[in-house]
């Protein structure tokens, strides 16, 4: 039940933020307009003015590629290179995205001063500084973190070395399938399990504010394993909202003819809602996320600092244990000094 409420206040959450999903098209577009314009202006001095370029975007014949790693091996090697720097580019400034999402999110929620929902901040501020601010953060977290993927490469070796012996000595194709079937499964699932740990990591960094990455990173995995089903539960619910996109958006796309200017139009107007949908998942999944860790494991309130006592001006009377005066308490039956003599 805490999972369908987490996952439904994640799709809730990134709903909400109307100005971050724009945002993140923004700076989707921009990268994506670099590699367009690049690589469809190499493909132009290849094919000239003729539609064969369009035809190749549309799809890939291995022919024309094999003629250009011939004929234009340079140019092409250039483009390469060139997608390559940006995808690193890319990759390092969605750390910066991931802190400013996720800062904002938080912030959205109270900044842990209780479990306020739907505080009301300045995105822009917000954003920025935390994809600042926990930027350094979560480069010292990936660089941490490529220790889990060397380990996983590792224990990835014991099925593909499997599926190399019965490739080799046996003619079952049924066992060689199923047995590569399961390889990529748990090969997937070790990739998703990493990512999910990394991005319980995060939350952590931002939550606690904290600079120790190890120690986030190492947390994060007992967070994860002591609550192994519903951690896992949540990040394939969306998995499979993810799944669903893309396949609502392959079903879509496929039917349009981009033959004129009007389905060229409606095609590149359902490739931004698609890119738009991406950029909403993300902002849902760690929305999600941050909701199921919040409620399994809250930030310890900030202490408040003890009241300070005014200092004492003048003696306090500190009352006698006696009567005033002195004098001891009479005894019972013996006489009073005040009574006359007989």
């Amino acid at each position: 039940m805490k999972v369908i409420k987490s996952y439904a206040k994640g799709i809730k959450g990134a709903a909400a933020e109307g100005k971050m999903l724009l945002l993140l098209w923004l700076f989707n577009v921009l990268f994506a307009s670099v590699i367009y314009v690049q690589f469809s202006g190499y493909l132009r001095d290849v094919f000239g003015a003729s539609g064969a370029a369009a035809n190749f975007l549309k799809s890939l014949d291995f022919n024309i590629i094999i003629e250009m790693l011939t004929f234009e091996g340079a140019g092409l090697s250039a483009i390469a290179s060139l997608a390559m720097f940006l995808a690193l580019v890319y990759g390092i400034f969605s750390l910066f995205i991931s802190g400013g999402i996720l800062h904002t999110l938080f912030k959205r929620r109270g900044g842990g001063r209780g479990n306020t929902e739907n505080t009301r901040i300045r995105l822009a501020p917000v954003f920025f500084q935390g994809g600042g601010k926990f930027f350094g953060r979560f480069i010292r977290l990936f660089l941490w973190s490529l220790a889990l993927w060397a380990g996983a490469a590792i224990v990835m070796m014991v099925p593909v070395m499997a599926l190399g012996a019965v490739s080799r000595n046996g003619t079952n194709e049924s066992l060689m399938f199923n047995l590569g079937l399961a390889t990529a499964a748990f090969g997937l699932f070790l990739i998703f399990l990493i990512m999910m740990i990394v991005d319980y990591a995060r939350i952590r960094l931002v939550v606690e504010d904290s600079r120790g990455a190890l120690k986030s990173l190492l947390r994060s995995v007992g967070f994860i394993f002591r609550r192994f089903g519903k951690t896992l539960a949540l990040y394939y619910l969306f998995l499979l909202t993810g799944a669903a996109v893309i396949a609502l958006y392959c079903v879509i796309s496929s039917g349009i003819k981009t033959y004129s200017i009007v389905p060229i139009l409606i095609a590149f107007l359902f490739g931004q809602i698609f890119i738009f949908a991406r950029g909403w998942l993300k902002v849902g999944l760690q929305a999600g996320q941050l909701d199921f860790f919040l409620s399994a494991a809250p930030p310890a309130p900030a202490s408040e600092p003890a009241p300070v006592s005014e200092p004492v001006t003048g003696e306090t009377a500190v009352p006698p244990s006696g009567p005033v005066g002195g004098s001891s308490p009479a005894e019972p039956g013996a006489p009073s000094k005040s009574s006359p003599k007989a």
